[in-house]
């Protein structure tokens, strides 16, 4: 592959799950090696060739691995820590701030009005204040480059709006590199883009990348309304903290067979918690209670995950075995995180048949840590529809996901949402609610209400 960088260029590039795009953007920062006898990388900032790590001192980046790692470390420390931390580019600031560095700290903080949570722990924010703290730590050293890969995953509306004006004021002195699923992530200063695919450039232009056309959208499935009955999920006059902060406040919510919901809010106002409590892994202070299909607790966590099936970034974080793709998918069977049993003839069809349905043939043998973070989530997807749920909760689960395995994924919820499965989404875009979807409900600041 051969690709430049002039002066005056920002480029997007394009492609599918694993076409690698985020290896690209990883060897253009220098964070990736490359084979010495197949090729060279030269940087020149400033009119002086420099190397690749002397080079990174120009470029800020931020990728969904990146957060991944912040999150799987758990480090206690602060906001502001991490954006201090994008000076010398550690994954934690080492010793004191000078006055002119923390002045830095201070004035990127008000440039993307996060100060509200700049301060707070990092393990306390959601997956969108943690984005937007990275994007700040890109940028706290004034980069001459700026890299972004899937940056806008998880910021509420208003927030992806302020970055991408931002992006776009930033454009004359600096140069942008995106990458994205979403093509209006493409702000108006793009001026080339390139496709990917299998690991080669396949296609370079002027100007932003057109979006593909999308499949027509399959129509709302009639279905006659089945008898009352216990709702699923029932919760009753809940409080919920996460750590020491209180998350959600007083939450009367239920969920019926067929209710086919959504559920919006903005970063940080507690949507993930609430999937977490109506999931069976986080459970509200005392005073609050859940009910399941009528019950109230204690509840065994396994049988509760043989009926309700919860995928989101914290689990993706979480699972971090390094099994096959097939036996990830396996795994669902179970539950578990890894493949601890042998799976019988029958598992293994449904889990080939999966694989067929969502195309992950090309990933079946390969290790899921070595997988793309929007191929691992193809396959967590399908690990948990082994077991087709009573409840299935998708918690922006369409971060970093191509356009293909969306359009097979809405079908493959319409098809669960006609064999009985009832539907909980939790996303900030429009697009990505599928048309059965009946009720709304709205989240702000930890208070719930409904908005259709």
């Amino acid at each position: 592959m051969t690709w430049s960088l002039n002066p005056g260029e920002h480029w997007a590039f394009v492609g599918a799950n694993g076409s690698g795009k985020s290896t690209l953007l990883r060897v253009i920062r220098g964070q990736q090696w490359i084979d010495p006898d197949g090729g060279e990388r030269a940087y020149g900032f400033d009119g002086v060739a420099r190397g690749a790590m002397s080079a990174g001192a120009h470029i800020g980046f931020v990728a969904p691995e990146q957060q991944e790692r912040y999150a799987r470390l758990d480090l206690p420390i602060d906001g502001r820590s991490v954006i201090a931390s994008g000076f010398d580019d550690t994954l934690y600031m080492h010793g004191a701030l000078s006055p002119e560095r923390s002045a830095a700290v201070e004035a990127i903080i008000d440039r993307l009005d996060i100060g509200a949570f700049a301060r707070r722990r990092v393990r306390s924010l959601s997956f969108g204040q943690l984005r937007r703290l990275l994007i700040a730590r890109a940028l706290v050293r004034k980069p001459q480059v700026l890299v972004l890969d899937e940056f806008t995953n998880g910021l509420d509306g208003a927030a992806r709006r302020d970055i991408l004006a931002l992006l776009d004021t930033l454009a004359p002195g600096v140069q942008l590199i995106l990458a994205s699923h979403r093509y209006d992530d493409f702000v108006a200063s793009i001026t080339h883009h390139a496709t990917l695919r299998g690991g080669r450039i396949v296609e370079r232009n002027v100007g932003r990348p057109l979006p593909p056309v999308r499949a027509p959208r399959v129509p709302k499935p009639n279905r006659s309304r089945t008898p009352a009955a216990a709702p699923i999920v029932e919760i009753r006059h809940a409080d919920v903290f996460r750590g020491t902060t209180h998350v959600l406040h007083n939450i009367d919510w239920s969920i019926s067979a067929g209710e086919h919901t959504a559920i919006t809010g903005a970063n940080g106002s507690g949507k993930s918690t609430l999937a977490m409590v109506i999931a069976g892994t986080l459970a509200p202070v005392y005073g609050g209670d859940v009910l399941r299909s009528g019950a109230g607790g204690p509840f065994d966590v396994w049988q509760i995950k043989e009926t309700i099936a919860h995928v989101s970034e914290e689990w993706q974080i979480a699972f971090d075995v390094n099994h096959t793709a097939e036996e990830v998918i396996l795994s669902g069977f179970a539950s578990s995180v890894g493949l601890f049993h042998e799976p019988d003839a029958a598992q293994r069809e449904r889990a080939a048949e999966l694989i067929g349905e969502l195309g992950l043939a090309p990933l079946r043998g390969r290790p899921f840590m070595q997988l793309s973070f929007g191929e691992r989530r193809k396959v967590l997807i399908a690990r948990s529809l082994v077991r087709p749920p009573a409840l299935f909760i998708l918690d922006e689960v369409w971060n970093g996901l191509d356009a293909s395995f969306r359009t097979l994924l809405e079908a493959q919820l319409l098809q669960l949402a006609g064999s009985g499965t009832t539907l909980l989404l939790i996303a900030h875009h429009e697009d990505d609610l599928p048309s059965l979807i009946e009720r709304r409900f709205a989240l702000d600041a930890g208070r719930l209400h409904r908005t259709r």
